[in-house]
């Protein structure tokens, strides 16, 4: 059977038929007609969109963080100066209002053999020091007995370790009595006191409330030791330090 290929000229040229025949390509295009296709293929990839909402997500994270510093709560408005106090840290060392000066601190009171509220102020004490440690050394917890004849240096000692009480954050002071009343009852404006129950039975009473109080020894407020009131202290705490 005779082949139906075309035949060639001598010198190996293609045939005339083939050079008479247009063109199978298309003319050439604009350049915003060839990118068209490579547009649409970059959008069906599942990359493109996963890199695009990261792009969105970024923006909107930027404008949400932006309005949380600019509506960030002020500071306490109440302002009640404390008088200086000088009493006996968990070590047996002097301790007082200079050594607190320039760092905001937080109040509670407590004495050791308290079975019922103690426990509870001591507990939500520790959850603000967990809460609030990026705050560091600008933040500070200071824990008053107000059963200072009992509550001595060594007891308050033992009772931070058998707590496990950061005391690099956290001092516990007692003193005699009378400055013990003078620094709580004058000072902090919190009640506490002693009474007999029965015969040689003695109850000691004390307020339950945290104090927080700001760099220049200033009260700036006093808090419930519930869930809204810690987070109201801490919220109110870092906008002294900050």
């Amino acid at each position: 059977m005779a082949s139906m290929e075309p035949t060639r000229q001598a010198n190996g040229a293609p045939p005339l038929a083939e050079l008479a025949q247009p063109t199978s390509q298309p003319p050439p295009q604009g350049r915003g007609h060839a990118e068209r296709p490579r547009r649409g293929a970059l959008a069906g990839r599942p990359l493109f969109w996963i890199a695009l909402a990261s792009l969105v997500g970024l923006v909107a994270l930027f404008f949400v963080s932006r309005a949380a510093r600019t509506s960030a709560a002020p500071p306490p408005a109440i302002r009640v100066p404390l008088p200086a106090f000088e009493l006996a840290d968990q070590r047996g060392q002097r301790f007082g209002l200079e050594q607190l000066r320039g760092r905001v601190w937080i109040a509670d009171f407590i004495f050791t053999t308290c079975p019922t509220v103690c426990p509870k102020l001591t507990q939500r004490m520790k959850e603000i020091e967990l809460r609030s440690r990026d705050l560091g050394d600008a933040l500070h917890l200071a824990t008053f007995t107000v059963d200072p004849e009992n509550d001595t240096p060594e007891v308050l000692a033992a009772y931070a370790a058998s707590n496990g009480l950061p005391l690099e954050r956290w001092t516990l002071l007692t003193g005699p009595l009378d400055q013990i009343e003078s620094t709580i009852v004058g000072g902090f404006k919190i009640a506490m006191g002693k009474k007999e129950s029965s015969p040689g039975i003695f109850s000691i009473f004390h307020g339950e409330r945290l104090v927080l109080v700001d760099k220049e020894a200033v009260i700036r407020g006093y808090y419930e030791a519930n869930d809204e009131g810690i987070a109201a202290i801490l919220r109110d705490a870092g906008a002294l330090v900050k």
